[in-house]
């Protein structure tokens, strides 16, 4: 099951569509990191995707509240951003995140990923 956590609708149906085209069906979707959070409260996740600006709360604060332990946190966390920069990915990894995928990003490099954190 995969949670996407992201605040721009037509990333998010790029997104879906991209793991239909790998069979994954069982998607959840969220519009920012509150939302996120809520859901990961009730559910447990294989991975999550997750972009880094949303309103509300941000990528970085759900990576925070996850190392809290008080949501079930997904096998996998997979950071999707167009504006980190190279200087924050060590950061990201060290807030709990497992891989970063810059955006935009091809059906390609979604596998890639995927495939690197199975």
């Amino acid at each position: 099951m995969v949670l996407i956590a992201e605040d721009d609708k037509a990333t998010r149906d790029a997104v879906v569509a991209m793991l239909e085209e790998f069979g994954i069906t069982d998607v959840v979707t969220t519009r920012n990191g509150e939302e996120a959070l809520k859901v990961l409260e009730e559910q447990q996740f294989d991975t999550l995707l997750l972009d880094l600006m949303m309103p509300k709360v941000d990528g970085y604060e759900v990576l925070k509240e996850l190392r809290k332990g008080k949501h079930k946190r997904p096998h996998r966390v997979i950071v999707m951003s167009a504006h980190a920069q190279p200087a924050e990915l060590d950061g990201l990894m060290e807030l709990g995140a497992d891989a970063f995928m810059p955006k935009p990003f091809t059906l390609n490099d979604l596998e890639r990923v995927l495939a690197d954190n199975d």
